[in-house]
């Protein structure tokens, strides 16, 4: 790590332990808002994936509710999709 940021790190960890909000320590300290915003994000650790990576989503099996034509359908995990789009074919001629 750099000496400055071994600076920003240790400025970082005196605002947190201040109690401040980063604009008023900022003032208190005169330093820049703006840099300051920029090193807490640089130095924060990513918990984020890489850029255009994907994460993989679990969705729990749940009921849902549709809506046609004021007709409420509502779909168990597990339906048959070939039976959900007859019934919508047949909803959307009405």
């Amino acid at each position: 790590m750099s000496t400055v940021a071994q600076n920003w790190s240790t400025k970082i960890a005196a605002w947190r332990h201040s109690g401040l909000s980063l604009p008023a320590w900022c003032r208190e300290n005169a330093e820049s808002y703006h840099r300051a915003i920029y090193w807490r994000k640089r130095l924060q650790p990513s918990d984020r994936c890489e850029t255009g990576g994907f994460v993989e989503l679990t969705v729990p099996a749940a009921p849902i509710t549709l809506e046609c034509n004021g007709i409420l359908v509502h779909i168990a995990p597990g339906f048959d999709p070939a039976l959900l789009v007859d019934v919508l074919s047949v909803l959307k001629r009405d």
